[in-house]
């Protein structure tokens, strides 16, 4: 088997302590490198191996044209393909300083492919048999709320409302991380790298390539329904009607009211400038 550390493509190891030597030679680097990603679902996806064929999400008879989507787009306590481990508490800071965020269509920072612009963002924790894993293990996941339009994104409408969106996906900034590897020289690394695979469902991603990134912390930016996410156990729970939002604002936040005292004053000025405008005609 050939070793391949995502941050230097270039490099192949055919011995998995030569991989583990080049990381410590190159530790800093490997760090910046990390530091400098923007992740989103675009890294070859490792073969998952989880069946969830028998997850099911609540799918209400569309009616309307609007729906109102539930989706989990992170999990924690998976090695995804980028090689990341991400653990509990790593959306935390994120969701509080953000509670809601934009929701694209794969990731696409485009105006057209803006399915909602405020997404609720918030945490769950959750057993992962919930969502069809035959694994008895709580995660934490962080999940999106948002309404879709379906003159506005028919294709995503028409995909939700046939249940056809089974994967999510994140728009993230690394912010607090670590390189955690087999190293048959060090004890202490061997026992942070052991660690670490108790904390996943899926250790012998890890065991197999012989190294991991280790992620409390993580800035999300946007979620994003996809066909491979990264972490593909991210699936959409509900999908129901909903009415339209009361504001067509972009935010879709009420707009401000003026009070009655306000809008008698407005009004009256707005007389007064008529009349003067008359006065002034004629």
């Amino acid at each position: 088997m050939n070793y391949i550390i995502k941050q230097f493509p270039e490099k192949k190891f055919t011995d998995k302590m030569d991989q583990t030597r080049f990381i410590k030679e190159h530790i800093k680097e490997l760090n910046a490198i990390k530091k400098m990603e923007y992740k989103t679902f675009s890294d070859v996806v490792l073969k998952d191996g989880f069946d969830t064929s028998s997850f099911v999400p609540e799918i209400e008879e569309i009616t309307g044209d609007w729906i109102e989507v539930k989706a989990i787009i992170n999990t924690t306590g998976v090695i995804d393909s980028c090689m990341d481990l991400h653990i509990p508490g790593i959306w935390n800071k994120t969701v509080k300083d953000n509670p809601f965020n934009p929701v694209l269509k794969q990731h696409e920072r485009m105006f057209e492919s803006v399915i909602a612009t405020k997404g609720k963002n918030y945490n769950q924790n959750m057993n992962f048999k919930d969502i069809g894993v035959d694994i008895d293990f709580v995660t934490q996941a962080n999940c999106n709320t948002f309404l879709v339009n379906k003159s506005n994104q028919p294709l995503m409408f028409e995909k939700y409302a046939n249940g056809e969106v089974t994967q999510h996906s994140v728009g993230m900034m690394y912010v607090d991380y670590d390189i955690a590897y087999y190293d048959e020289d060090s004890q202490k690394e061997m026992d942070f790298f052991d660690e670490c695979l108790k904390q996943c469902i899926n250790p012998e991603v890890g065991k197999e390539y012989g190294y991991l990134w280790l992620v409390r912390e993580a800035k999300k930016r946007e979620g994003s329904p996809v066909v491979f996410a990264s972490n593909p156990l991210t699936p959409t729970l509900y999908v129901k009607n909903a009415q339209p939002p009361k504001s067509t604002s972009p935010n879709n936040m009420p707009e401000p009211q003026l009070s009655t005292q306000a809008a008698k004053q407005s009004n009256k000025a707005l007389l007064e400038a008529l009349n003067n405008l008359q006065i002034k005609l004629t």
